[in-house]
């Protein structure tokens, strides 16, 4: 299993060779495109000093992806994890509470104890109503807030163009798998709308093959619904409604087995937007949000956590830069109704106010963003926070950069005031820098990245613990941890053919106890290649993770792995295209959470049709 994992890396790091190749070149092809995630103000990429990754719409499609986490995994710096029906992301090894969701600019969070420290829901996020995913990676609660210790990944729904357009995609494959989704969107006369619809079920696969359980696979069932409808009340002024929702309803093994349980998970979104360009360098935004995440089943367990939110940004041009200056407050609600477990029912709720200030600038070869922020919980009181990014252009095609910033996560009401919580537990804060090199050519791209992540008074939960008020289980917090790592990627043509990769180092440490954070592999790497032949577009992908430990105390290893994904399409004519999809094609057997089996081979074939403009 072990030798397995080598020749992806080895690939990987031969292909990011020929990747740095310089190439005589103005500006990337990726470069002219627009991105909101790195200072929550719309910029060019070639001004983005952040280490940030996008996936659109067609690559999307393209990949073929059931789950947000399964597109996640094929970007640089991001570990994924899925069992049972629970998903989690990891970026650059931070924990995955530490990463800061948001849908549409709403935030969207889960407080219940299930996730033990809460988290952001991933299973529940539908990929068909993604029009484009976006990934900060680093601290960036100086632009955020709490909770975005190791990155932000900022979804965007499907929207509405000029015009009028629909589209449908349907689909099967093996496990008794079915997908469809539907949508349409347009503007005329001020107005712009899109709305879509998915549709998805499957058997499942036996997730605990340990255990006598019945029935001896867990299936699951989403359904979604995306609506968005904007008004341009004049050259200045626009409205905007988005709303999303979501259900999951799957089933998962009891940790004795028996008779499965049922759950259902549902997420709701919603925002109201108001922009408004007073003068060619004077804009704001104003913006109210709200999200609800439910979790219930058959133990029972019944959770529910409501962020609300209201946002007031400005912007203002002055020379060079641009200064941003924003209001912002959220508030937190949690309510447990009592449990299988004879847990008491808990409800709780807190507010966070923020004032955050800005500046960018890009001048010739110089790129400079600072942001500072300070955010006062009605709980935990004022946590101040600073980000600062500067880039140097060496060359039109080469660019250096250099960040630091710091981050902090409250503890989450379930963990302060439930049943196992403790009112001592104090915030989780960290300090990260990074350097970087990076390559852009109209052929071929390169970056080089190192960072650092210090987390103090990390939370942990333990099972061990004597003096847990609960008398079982409890939380606390640790000392330090240390997330240090480098990250290599690349993309280039070459003749016919397009290739992408990635190489991660990371040393995700313990720094009290010196052992390995568990559940993140030291080595990553992704390898893809596609080219035209004839009508067909082909296309091949390896994703190699290295062993990793399965507990804190480093007593159960993991085995690495590599998995290869084949995907093949062709236009059928103008409107109609048929899409092929065989995951894990070499069958590999692997685990990426102990006693939690994952699928096997996996094939997938779709239709998609789209209206023509």
């Amino acid at each position: 299993m072990k030798t397995c994992i080598y020749l992806p890396q080895g690939l990987v790091a031969a292909s990011i060779m020929v990747l740095a190749t310089p190439c005589l070149s103005q500006t990337a092809a990726e470069l002219r495109g627009v991105v909101i995630t790195a200072s929550r103000q719309p910029q060019s990429v070639s001004e983005v000093v952040a280490d940030i990754s996008v996936l659109e719409r067609a690559e999307i499609e393209t990949l073929g992806a059931a789950t947000v986490a399964q597109l996640l995994s094929r970007l640089p710096g991001l570990q994924t994890i899925s069992a049972g029906d629970s998903a989690r992301v990891y970026i650059r090894g931070a924990d995955s509470r530490m990463t800061a969701l948001y849908i549409d600019g709403v935030r969207v969070d889960s407080q219940d104890g299930l996730r033990l420290g809460g988290g952001a829901p991933w299973e529940l996020v539908p990929a068909s109503q993604i029009e484009r995913i976006e990934v900060l990676r680093g601290p960036a609660s100086a632009i955020y807030g709490a909770d975005a210790m190791g990155g932000v990944v900022q979804i965007f729904t499907r929207r509405g163009a000029s015009g009028w357009n629909a589209y449908a995609n349907a689909g099967a494959g093996n496990l008794n798998t079915r997908q469809l989704s539907v949508g349409l969107g347009g503007a005329q006369g001020g107005w712009d709308y899109a709305l879509g619809l998915g549709l998805s079920d499957s058997d499942g696969y036996n997730t605990r093959p340990d255990l006598q359980h019945s029935p001896d696979h867990e299936a699951s069932a989403s359904r979604s619904a995306s609506l968005r409808l904007g008004y341009q009340l004049s050259t200045a002024h626009r409205l905007q409604w988005q709303a999303l929702s979501s259900r999951l309803d799957s089933h998962y093994v009891p940790w004795g087995g028996g008779t499965d349980y049922a759950a259902r998970g549902t997420l709701d979104t919603a925002s109201l937007s108001w922009t408004a360009q007073w003068s060619q360098a004077y804009r704001t935004s104003l913006t109210l949000s709200r999200s609800r995440v439910a979790q219930r089943d058959d133990v029972p367990y019944d959770y529910q956590t409501t962020l609300q939110g209201v946002l007031f940004e400005n912007s203002l041009r002055l020379g060079i830069g641009t200064l941003t200056a924003a209001l912002e407050q959220k508030r937190d609600d949690f309510d447990s109704k009592p449990s299988g477990y004879f847990d008491p029912a808990f409800q709780g709720a807190r507010t966070q106010n923020a004032l955050a200030m800005g500046y960018g600038m890009h001048a010739g070869a110089h790129t400079l963003q600072l942001n500072l922020r300070s955010d006062r919980d009605s709980l935990f009181g004022t946590h101040a926070t600073a980000g600062l990014a500067y880039a140097y252009a060496l060359s039109p095609q080469w660019r250096a950069t250099l960040a630091s910033g710091s981050a902090f996560r409250a503890p989450t009401l379930e963990q302060s005031f439930g049943p196992y919580g403790s009112a001592a537990l104090a915030p989780e804060t960290s300090r990260n820098s990074e350097i970087g090199l990076a390559y852009a050519g109209p052929e071929r791209s390169f970056k080089a990245l190192v960072y650092r992540n210090v987390v103090s008074n990390m939370i942990s939960s333990s099972a061990a613990l004597s003096n847990c008020e609960a008398g079982f289980f409890c939380y606390y917090n640790v000392g330090q941890a240390s997330l240090r790592g480098l990250t290599l990627s690349g993309q280039a043509n070459l003749a016919a053919w397009v290739i992408k990769g990635s190489l991660d180092w990371l040393d995700p440490l313990d720094s009290v106890t010196g052992r390995t954070l568990s559940l993140r592999a030291r080595r990553h790497a992704t390898l893809a290649m596609e080219r035209p032949v004839g009508p067909w577009q082909l296309g091949g992908e390896v994703q190699g993770m290295g062993e990793r430990f399965d507990d804190a105390a480093n007593s159960t290893v993991l085995p690495g792995y590599a998995l290869l994904n084949l995907h093949a399409s062709t236009a059928l004519n103008r409107q109609w295209r048929l899409l092929l999809r065989l995951d894990n094609a070499a069958a590999a057997q692997y685990q990426q959470v102990g006693h939690y089996a994952s699928p096997g081979r996996s094939f997938y074939a779709g239709l998609q049709w789209r209206s023509q403009p």
